[in-house]
């Protein structure tokens, strides 16, 4: 009778993280998936797929949008299809064991044939970045096929030198080289580089839609709600829900509707207890770009909120959990509601569209808040 081997407690530890990352990537494929077959059902997606199936993939596409559209997604799963020679947008879970593993590479960015910038940070993509791709793939294909895919989100966030390099890069297509782009607004792309793509336009999500995959996210009722007025990617709601900008923004919105704290009090709890602090020294704070990141993330969420709560007392929507719900119909009890809640809905529309890294937050704060009040007093 064999004698079974005793792990080490070291083992045992790399065995059950091994364990955790096989199951997240599992976890990530049927999100993937899932996404991939609301893609399919909308016209964006019939004509990749329409030219997938024909064999008539263009060198380069422009995918452009709002930013709760699918078109980052998209982005990714054409170009999993086109590295994997599919004639289909592919679905992870369901592809033959080398297409699943070639896509699982892409998302871990293994994959030597296949590179992808992220230009949705608040620094601007260089030109070193872009003639990075170009020196990567002028080395020989990896992959039998060949083919080389790069993938750039939220391209317009790209430095002018970074786009003219992009431009000689489109220019002279090399053969099997394909280039996928995304952008939120496609009037800041140059002409140049949208006259040598297919652009593509992407519609934003339903709020309804937002809602369902919030639903097989797994989030309770209270997240579904308020993730689903962020509109944010599919794929990114249970990581907002989880987030502290979001948490925060929530705890924001408690307090102006004098929920959990005195709204009087707003200002100088957001400095004291809400704002996320900068430190030099380890332990001291978090470091200066993500403090200043979850600033504005958290700024932009509680906007949002109050505008959709404003437009709720307005459309007398008893949408929401229970003390939103009985803070709509407080508001609605008020002499002059209405001129007092689309006055104030306008204010708050006006502060999200401000909340950008060049405007100083916690001023940006304090005169909404103040604007706020002074609605409330004017006839």
């Amino acid at each position: 009778m064999a004698t079974k081997t005793k792990l080490t407690a070291k083992e045992k530890e790399a065995l059950e993280a091994q364990k955790q990352s096989e199951a997240e990537d599992r976890s990530a494929a049927e999100r993937r998936d899932r996404i991939t077959r609301m893609l399919k059902e909308t016209p964006p997606g019939r004509l990749l797929e329409a030219a997938l199936k024909q064999n008539d993939v263009f060198h380069a596409y422009l995918f452009y949008g709002p930013g709760d559209s699918l078109k980052d997604d998209a982005a990714m799963t054409f170009a999993a299809s086109i590295l994997t020679g599919s004639d289909h947008l592919v679905l992870e879970r369901t592809e033959p064991e080398a297409s699943a593993s070639v896509i699982t590479q892409m998302h871990h960015g293994e994959h030597s044939d296949f590179i992808f910038l992220d230009g949705s940070r608040r620094e601007a993509i260089k030109k070193e970045e872009v003639d990075m791709i170009q020196r990567r793939f002028s080395l020989t294909a990896s992959s039998e096929r060949g083919t080389k895919v790069y993938v750039i989100t939220h391209a317009e966030n790209s430095s002018l030198s970074a786009m003219n390099s992009l431009l000689k890069f489109l220019e002279e297509p090399a053969e099997n080289v394909y280039a996928i782009l995304t952008a939120d607004n496609i009037e800041r792309i140059l002409p140049t580089i949208r006259s040598r793509c297919i652009t593509v336009p992407f519609q934003a999500l339903s709020r309804e839609t937002l809602i369902a995959f919030c639903e097989e996210e797994g989030l309770d009722e209270e997240d579904i709600f308020f993730v689903s007025i962020a509109s944010p990617r599919p794929n990114e709601a249970g990581k907002m829900a989880a987030g502290r900008s979001y948490q925060t923004a929530k705890r924001m919105l408690r307090q102006y509707l004098n929920i959990d704290a005195s709204r009087d009090l707003l200002f100088a709890d957001y400095e004291y207890r809400y704002r996320s602090k900068a430190g030099n020294d380890e332990g001291e704070g978090v470091r200066y770009k993500d403090a200043r990141d979850e600033n504005l993330d958290t700024l932009d969420l509680y906007f949002r909120f109050l505008v959709q709560f404003f437009h709720d007392v307005l459309k007398n929507d008893g949408a929401g959990p229970s003390w939103y719900h009985d803070a709509v119909t407080a508001m609605q009890r008020r002499n002059d509601y209405v001129r007092i809640c689309t006055e104030q809905m306008k204010i708050a529309a006006e502060a999200r569209d401000k909340v950008n890294r060049n405007n100083d937050l916690s001023l940006l704060l304090a005169q909404t808040i103040s604007r706020l009040e002074d609605s409330e007093h004017v006839q």
